[in-house]
């Protein structure tokens, strides 16, 4: 199993999308946020969805949201997961699988918020200040440490182009070890 970390806006998906292409099947923390949020008549607005997710946490622990999805996962599948934010969920998924892999993908703020904005997604951000607070929220919830625990870090700065070919890479070394 992988995991991907980052912060918002840094790749993560685009990372995904290279992974599936060689086979893994792609689970989104996020997703299972979202779909509790709707559960519980949460808007679909970063600011209190993320609320929602940091009472979940607060309530059930902080490893709620790796337990949730992992009761959603089929045994005996390759699985990659995008959306780990803190050392409990890293523990939670280490458990289940020791040979889980840690990826992050770094990509400095400015840059962050500009893909951010091109992918207009309606529960995102939509300003410089609404990426602070988000990243703050995030660090927050332990994603800074959960980063600093990656066994691989591609940092993203380059053309989309470019980070494909590099995520490609990778996850062949990656595959060629498992």
């Amino acid at each position: 199993m992988i995991v991907v970390t980052g912060m918002p806006g840094s790749g993560k998906d685009e990372f995904i999308k290279v992974a599936k292409t060689l086979g893994w099947i792609d689970i989104h923390m996020g997703d299972e946020v979202r779909k509790y949020a709707k559960l519980n008549n949460i808007p679909s607005v970063d600011s209190e969805i993320g609320k929602f997710a940091s009472m979940e946490r607060q309530t059930f622990g902080k490893e709620i949201w790796a337990k949730r999805v992992w009761d959603d996962m089929q045994p005996g599948k390759n699985y990659i997961i995008d959306g780990l934010r803190n050392l409990e969920e890293f523990e939670y998924f280490k458990s289940k699988d020791s040979g889980l892999i840690l990826v992050a993908i770094y990509t400095e703020r400015e840059e962050r918020l500009k893909r951010i904005l091109r992918r207009n997604r309606p529960d995102d951000v939509h300003s410089h200040d609404e990426l602070v607070s988000r990243d703050d929220r995030e660090l927050s919830w332990g994603i800074g440490n959960a980063i600093s625990l990656a066994d691989y870090m591609i940092v993203n700065d380059s053309t989309l182009e470019d980070f494909k070919k590099r995520a490609r890479e990778l996850l062949l070394k990656i595959n060629r070890n498992i």
